[in-house]
């Protein structure tokens, strides 16, 4: 080795760079999830179609929290730690719960900051009106969709229906598979002007029908994408969200409770250490954290809206 380099301090150099997360190795990209489905008017839906698939490992579909709030001109998006363990410590849920134990000024600031849910599967798609208008066209390919859990009550209704339901052909890319049809409609304008999408015409197809070929169903298959991967790509920097709420002067807020989260998962870590009842710990939480938020007469945005606006960034 060179004269010019220090050989104790370069072999410490290369361990650190061994266990240095390597952001290279994330493989997010935005064009593997189908663009948020615009909403249509009070008189005349959006319709979209497509097939819902099951993933590589055999996974349907699965919920997800996240925190999605404005910086300045900016949308931050957070996928809440919650998604993989309810268990887990989160900042924003933190923040959340500490602002809204505080006076009226305070829960309107919670009510940025809480937690949010979406539900994530492949899906296939047949026909996005968007096309006739866009270049690059989606129809005929596989996309992760992330939808709102008015979408998702009406794939419940199929797999828990024993009688009626549609069970697992609502996911089958043969034959007997059946294709959803997404009708975005509007609501009327509420007392305060907001308009909201509106999916209740939403429904499956009356009539069942392959995807095409078995090989072009094989081709098909082989496109979807792992949703665990996925989200797990999206997993939030912990720095970055410490820097956003120090920029927010939220941090001293949380500072405490999460150094002794920290400690408390450390211990936990230990074999010895006897494990909580998550579920009843999931209850104590969701007691804790889901409150319900006096927005004081502000204006808010739905989720729907919320996303599209970040599609647009």
């Amino acid at each position: 080795m060179s004269q010019w380099i220090n050989k104790d301090l370069f072999s410490k150099f290369t361990e650190e760079k061994k266990n240095e997360k390597d952001n290279t190795t994330n493989t997010f990209r935005a064009d593997m999830v189908w663009k948020n489905p615009e909403r249509g008017t009070a008189e005349r839906a959006k319709v979209y179609e497509g097939r819902f698939l099951p993933d590589p490992k055999g996974n349907f579909y699965k919920k997800f929290h996240y925190h999605m709030f404005q910086v300045g001109d900016k949308w931050q998006f957070f996928l809440c730690p919650k998604s993989f363990n309810f268990d887990e410590y989160c900042d924003l849920c933190a923040v959340t719960s500490k602002l809204y134990m505080g006076d009226s000024s305070d829960k309107k600031v919670a009510y940025q900051y809480k937690r949010k849910d979406k539900f994530i599967c492949n899906w296939y798609i047949v026909d996005d009106p968007r096309d006739a208008e866009n270049d690059d066209k989606v129809a005929g390919s596989v996309r992760l969709y992330e939808f709102p859990g008015k979408v998702e009550q009406k794939l419940r209704e199929q797999i828990t229906d024993s009688k009626n339901g549609l069970g697992p052909a609502i996911f089958d890319p043969g034959p007997e598979g059946f294709n959803f049809i997404i009708k975005v409609g509007a609501t009327k304008k509420d007392a305060r002007g907001n308009v909201w999408p509106d999916y209740s015409l939403s429904d499956f197809s009356r009539r069942a029908a392959a995807l095409g070929t078995d090989d072009e169903i094989k081709k098909i298959m082989s496109s979807t994408y792992d949703i665990d991967k996925y989200l797990q790509e999206r997993e939030a920097d912990e720095e970055n969200i410490i820097n956003i709420l120090k920029q927010l002067s939220l941090f001293d807020l949380v500072k405490n409770e999460r150094k002794r989260a920290i400690a408390f998962k450390d211990q936990m870590a230990n074999d010895d250490i006897p494990k909580f009842d998550k579920k009843a710990e999931e209850k104590v939480v969701e007691e804790k954290e889901e409150v319900p938020f006096d927005t004081g007469g502000e204006e808010k945005l739905s989720d729907d809206d919320l996303l599209a606006q970040l599609d647009q960034l």
